[in-house]
């Protein structure tokens, strides 16, 4: 009974897209893009990273800016004026004399302050100190995340590609299934219901197969970004992930490490330090001011008093100023910082508390991930061992070609699954190490041993 022929043209010019798009720079004498070398450029091109560091710029100046309010101030003037006067004097005898004298006025000041009490300038300088603090913990942060979000762009491009060739592989096989079937209904073997089973999945291979290549350009593409550039030839997961080290192992000790290194939660005491100090600062709103107070000054004819005459004065002394009524002011300034370092402490315990549940969700997806893979390993063993005893069965007449294409798309839906969970392993082992403050370039050379350089 004549057939249809298989409808082989059009997968295949998705196909010669898709190596295309994963090998276009295969040709080239280009080096594959390693993650190392794929941080190292993010390093470089990242804009939020870029960002981060004139953040952290910005942040190492506030110390300064604090310390100055503690060291000395010195300050000159100078002041040249043409006096034009009209002066009046009452001689003894009772008799006025009236002259109108004409002269220039010169006054120059040098001028030195050095505090020696003043609270208001130590908590502005402890909270300078706090936030450059703050915005060093805060660059660490992003620096880590930076680590955390190239990883997760170039795994899933990575998954990305493997869920394409396994889209092709399975579109392949129906393909080959299909040319089976073919055969086999010319011999008079098969049935046409048959041959419209294998069709109907085909067509759904060619429909995934479009969609995994979409979603390989968009994952690209992502990774691009972070790198600055087109990301070329990726190195490819090994086929069986090593054992990745665990340190600590315990859950209690990975807890205590989010505690002291955690980037938020050290953030987020920088900001009930430097909260404390604006409490500390608004109360010393009430204490006195004490500065030594140094002065040099020249003056010719500063007054018409001092007419035709010249001086240098020379002074040290203490000066003292205290504070008495501000209408409230500092009361109310004191109250509110009061409740906002009360505000801080909260956002700390809140802080701490969600960093210790990420700690503890990662920790626990580690370990399952593990399992999961190992499991899904073993499940990709058997489900390929299925497909070759259903064919078998096939030929023998005891399954039909409904079961074979059953077993198939269980196989490569296991392939799939067991790709995904690498992937997740992977990620999980390095969100606990980020959740926990541990994350930097040596735990990219950790996980070095999972890849291995495209052929």
């Amino acid at each position: 009974m004549p057939t249809d022929p298989p409808r082989a043209q059009p997968h295949r010019l998705l196909a010669g897209f898709a190596l295309a798009l994963l090998g276009a720079t295969a040709t080239a004498p280009v080096q594959a893009l390693s993650l190392a070398r794929a941080y190292q450029a993010a390093l470089d091109n990242d804009p939020v990273y870029r960002g981060a560091r004139f953040d952290r710029a910005a942040g190492e100046e506030f110390e300064a800016i604090g310390r100055a309010g503690l060291l000395p101030s010195a300050g000159v003037s100078y002041n040249v004026s043409k006096n034009d006067a009209d002066r009046t004097i009452t001689l003894a005898n009772g008799n006025r004399q009236r002259d109108t004298p004409q002269y220039d006025s010169r006054v120059m000041n040098l001028s030195v302050r050095q505090p020696l009490l003043n609270l208001d300038a130590w908590q502005r300088y402890r909270g300078g100190q706090a936030q450059t603090s703050y915005s060093e913990a805060k660059f660490v942060g992003v620096a880590q995340e930076l680590i955390l979000r190239l990883t997760t762009a170039y795994l899933e491009a990575l998954l990305a590609a493997d869920q394409l060739r396994l889209a092709m592989a399975q579109r392949d096989a129906y393909e080959q299934n299909q040319i089976s079937n073919q055969r086999l209904l010319e011999k008079g073997a098969g049935t046409r219901t048959d041959m419209l089973e294998t069709r109907a999945r085909f067509e759904l291979a060619l429909a995934q197969v479009a969609e995994a290549e979409n979603q390989v350009a968009h994952k690209r593409n992502e990774l691009a970004v972070i790198i600055g550039m087109e990301p070329g030839t990726l190195d490819t997961l090994a086929g069986s992930l090593p054992n990745l080290p665990l340190m600590p192992a315990t859950l209690p000790e990975w807890e205590r490490i989010a505690r002291e290194r955690s980037p938020e939660i050290r953030a987020q005491q920088y900001s009930v330090e430097y909260a404390d100090a604006e409490a500390r600062r608004s109360r010393a709103g009430h204490y006195p001011r004490v500065d030594l107070v140094a002065s040099h000054s020249q003056n010719t004819a500063d007054s018409l008093f001092t007419f035709n005459q010249q001086s240098t004065v020379n002074s040290v002394g203490v000066q003292m100023s205290l504070p008495l009524y501000s209408g409230g002011g500092v009361d109310a300034q004191t109250r509110q910082a009061a409740a906002k370092l009360s505000a801080a402490r909260a956002e700390l315990d809140a802080t701490t508390q969600k960093v210790l549940v990420e700690v503890r969700r990662q920790y626990q997806q580690l370990l399952s991930s593990q399992v999961r893979m190992q499991a899904m390993e073993q499940a990709e063993r058997s489900a390929a061992e299925a497909v070759e005893a259903t064919r078998k069965s096939v030929a023998g007449g005891q399954r039909v070609n409904l079961d074979v294409l059953t077993a198939l798309q269980q196989l490569y839906l296991t392939r799939r699954d067991l790709s995904e969970a690498r992937h997740s392993h992977l990620l999980a082992y390095l969100r606990l190490h980020a959740a926990a403050g541990m994350l930097d370039a040596e735990g990219l050379d950790r996980i070095a041993p999972c890849f291995r350089a495209a052929e």
